[in-house]
């Protein structure tokens, strides 16, 4: 399994460099379309993408594991600012859509390319913005260790290396060396351009006087340990520190993967059970309740013969009243200002519900806080709905960026099953403007059976004229390119015989 993950990445990362022409290109074209305003972080990634082609081309057995997490690690050494999550995520899945919109060019380009490129940029996520969540578990970390007190120590500090500075992220001490709280947060606050300095600076916030003793610098990847012992430490027990702490960044690292791995695979699994177009709506918008902390979901699906949002579909919410939902999208906040993050695979966090949807439905369901998740197709390019997700009736809350970036995998997994039976899906929610009467079926039964506009027209005793309204009327219901594509349609639909 792992043989065949690797050769899927190994697809996916060829095929990045194989396109990275015009994707460098189209990525121009994009920006100035989008009139982005975070240049300072457009440049980082501008950036770090001429590294990686660079690393690329320049290594020919590469990894790819070794080769996201060394363009991390060259994030975090080149720039010091922690950027915001969420506008990173926007930028990602801004990349990997267009890297979809070039194979979707190619007549040659099968579905398991498209799933070579998805699986490179999955593994990008992980690899990032789970690391920086595992990273800031450092303190928690440091008091077991002081705690059990292996090695007896009076404070360990955890610096980070942010070019050009080293930075202290946390310094816990042990219990029988008390220090003041605030100096601790002062302690968080320092930084420098020697290592030297850090050490001295800690020492003299949260030293006494009589203390002599010399602290011992122990470099971890990108990290570095700064201990005060009690007495001189051996090889062997800085080997020990050095050992544990890494070993504790590869463990946290791997338990978050696979938290968040095991959610969409088990999400995965519930949309390939399903059997009808009532069970996928239902399964998706229960599946993202129990594998992902959210408390309710509403779907909605996007009707583009009539531009409306429709509630097909509810979990721990009225699911009838949400059907009772018809809504002009492109009058919404939501669709104004964030149509080209939703039409991106990218999840959005409001803390404010006020912010994008009508009063009415805000009182009405007692909203606060908001994920909206878009139910998107990246193979095609298609927006066919989204989720809202909350904690519930007056619930203000925040989100992890990994769970933000799980979110996208499951927007994307069930875009992919319902665009599979959206003719259905769209005949059974769409509303009268898509359902077919009676007559219309006759129509089309006859159109399929292989009458001719005039024979259907004799058949059931209408003028030609009438029949052909018919049919204008029946394949611009059913979005086809002709009548028979109309008929080919409708029988798979089970309209028809």
């Amino acid at each position: 399994m792992k043989h065949k993950i690797e050769q899927l990445l190994m697809k996916g990362l060829s095929l990045l460099f194989e396109h990275r022409e015009p994707f460098l290109k189209k990525w121009k074209y994009q920006l100035n379309k989008l009139n982005y305003q975070n240049d300072h972080l457009v440049s980082k990634f501008e950036t770090i993408i001429e590294l990686a082609l660079l690393k690329a081309s320049e290594d020919k057995k590469l990894n790819v594991d070794a080769f996201i997490f060394s363009l991390f690690s060259e994030w975090q050494a080149r720039f010091s600012k922690k950027e915001e999550e969420d506008e990173c995520i926007f930028l990602l899945t801004t990349i990997e859509h267009l890297f979809h919109q070039l194979l979707a060019l190619k007549p040659s380009t099968t579905f398991f390319d498209h799933q070579a490129v998805q699986s490179i940029f999955s593994r990008i996520l992980d690899q990032t913005f789970l690391t920086q969540n595992v990273e800031s578990q450092s303190q928690k970390w440091l008091k077991s260790i002081i705690t059990t007190n292996i090695v007896p120590v009076k404070w360990i500090a955890v610096v980070k290396k942010n070019q050009p500075d080293y930075q202290v992220e946390t310094v816990v001490c042990s219990d029988l060396y008390s220090v003041d709280r605030h100096l601790l947060d002062i302690c968080s606050s320092l930084k420098a351009g020697e290592i030297d300095h850090l050490s001295l600076a800690i020492q003299k916030l949260v030293g006494r006087s009589t203390d002599e003793q010399d602290i011992v610098q122990i470099p971890c990847i990108n990290d570095y340990l700064l201990i005060c012992p009690e007495d001189l430490l051996t090889d062997e027990q800085i080997m020990f520190f050095k050992g544990m702490y890494i070993r504790k960044l590869k463990l946290l690292q791997l338990e978050s993967k696979m938290e968040w791995k095991d959610a969409s695979l088990l999400f995965l699994q519930r949309l390939i059970r399903t059997k009808s177009v009532d069970d996928a709506v239902n399964t998706i918008s229960r599946g993202l309740v129990d594998l992902m902390p959210f408390k309710r979901c509403a779907l909605f699906l996007y009707n583009h013969f009539v531009d409306k949002g429709i509630g097909v579909s509810g979990y721990n919410v009225s699911a009838s009243a949400v059907q009772q939902i018809k809504e002009e999208i492109f009058t919404l906040p939501l669709i104004d200002k964030y149509f080209y993050s939703l039409t991106h695979s990218q999840p959005l966090y409001f803390s404010n519900a006020l912010d994008i949807l009508p009063k009415r439905y805000v009182q009405e369901y007692q909203l606060k806080s908001l994920v909206i998740l878009p139910i998107f197709v990246p193979t095609n390019s298609k927006l066919l709905g989204v989720a809202l997700l909350d904690q519930g009736a007056d619930a203000h809350f925040s989100v992890l960026p990994e769970t933000l970036t799980t979110l996208i995998r499951f927007g994307q997994y069930s875009g992919e099953l319902l665009y599979s039976i959206w003719d259905e899906a769209l005949q059974q929610f769409g509303g009268p403007q898509t359902i077919l009467t009676l007559r219309e079926k006759e129509v089309l039964q006859l159109i399929a059976d292989g009458a001719s506009i005039s024979e259907a027209a004799a058949e059931l005793h209408l003028s030609s004229y009438t029949v052909r309204d018919y049919v204008s009327s029946i394949i611009q219901k059913l979005a086809a390119k002709n009548r028979t594509d109309a008929a080919v349609k409708a029988i798979k639909m089970n309209l028809i015989s």
